[in-house]
């Protein structure tokens, strides 16, 4: 299909237009609050997040920002359409969710981490129930469960696979969202999960010894970063300060979270429904910034197999630390 120029510039403009008067929609301030000077409307997607920390502790209006949580979100894909077409201006997505997006011309810029395997916390997890898995060579035939297509978990999945000497084909995976994951194996719906805190934890208090580790993201590839919090970039770009109050006040979070773990647990459990006992403690990148050359790891990787063609892309196109005062100074 075709399309003019002048068609483009059109959709262009009403896109533009739409996410400029966004930030216009302010949220109602709590009685005796003080009204915030940006707004800024918050995908939800019920993982582990230092939004709610932020929200909870204050850091976001310190800088001057009201943060309304909207929907929940299935993943990342999810949240970068609602960000696209104005609906929000933030939310949180796997890079490689990134890398498609802004591929295709979609106008999204991670701003701050969210879920990283670092110091002894792989963040992916994978398991299986039935003992004669041994390995990922053992995995051939059987059913795999992802939580969505093409996103980390699905690609560290692939690796593991191509290590051992196989590819996809080899496998046949399944959509199921984390939540339903442990439930899946334990009926035998699917050979193996993958799955990411809070969730893991929950599993292995339900399951005990059924559930059974097969690999981490450590045995894949070592230490990376998976998932950023984004924010639309024209938004962005013109609303800077909203963007920074945005990223600093996650910055911020995340340090309140890593020096006072077993008070941030309840958090967040009253923003997941996640029982606190359940909450692990959990460890984010230094001053919550993104790391350009995990950025440059996912993009080679999705060059590599074809999914995507762009080959001007850089990571400067979907990543940066320039809205996080922690991250640069």
């Amino acid at each position: 299909m075709k399309y003019s120029y002048a068609r483009i510039a059109t959709v262009f403009v009403l896109m533009l237009s739409l996410l400029l008067t966004a930030c216009s929609d302010t949220p109602t301030t709590a009685p005796g609050a003080t009204a915030a000077k940006y707004s800024l409307r918050y995908v939800n997607f019920k993982v582990y997040d230092p939004v709610y920390v932020g929200i909870d502790k204050g850091f976001f209006s310190k800088y001057g920002l009201q943060v309304e949580i909207i929907g929940d979100s299935l993943g990342g894909p999810t949240a970068i359409q609602a960000v696209s077409t104005g609906r929000a201006e933030a939310g949180l997505s796997s890079i490689p969710a990134i890398i498609n997006a802004a591929a295709s011309g979609i106008p999204v810029m991670g701003v701050t981490d969210i879920q990283s395997a670092v110091g002894d916390q792989p963040l992916e997890e994978y398991f299986v129930k039935d003992p004669a898995i041994k390995s990922v060579k053992d995995l051939k035939g059987k059913r795999v469960a992802v939580n969505l297509w093409k996103s980390s978990f699905h690609y560290t999945a692939i690796m593991a696979l191509e290590k051992a000497g196989f590819t996809e084909k080899d496998v046949e995976f399944v959509l199921i969202p984390f939540e339903r994951q442990a439930a899946a194996l334990a009926s035998g719906q699917v050979d193996m999960i993958g799955l990411m805190q809070p969730y893991t934890a929950f599993a292995k208090a339900e399951q005990g010894q059924q559930l059974i580790p097969l690999f981490t993201a450590f045995d894949v590839f070592g230490k990376k970063q998976f998932t950023v919090h984004f924010v639309n970039s024209i938004w962005a770009k013109y609303n800077s300060e909203a963007a920074s109050a945005f990223a600093n006040g996650i910055a911020d979070s995340v340090a309140w979270i890593e020096a006072n773990q077993d008070e941030a647990k309840p958090i967040i459990a009253k923003y997941t429904g996640v029982e606190a006992k359940y909450i692990p403690t959990y460890h984010f990148q230094p001053d919550a910034r993104v790391v350009p050359e995990d950025a440059q790891f996912w993009l080679d990787y999705m060059l590599k197999r074809g999914d995507i063609t762009a080959s001007w892309l850089k990571p400067e196109d979907f990543v940066t630390n320039r809205y996080n005062q922690k991250a640069i100074r």
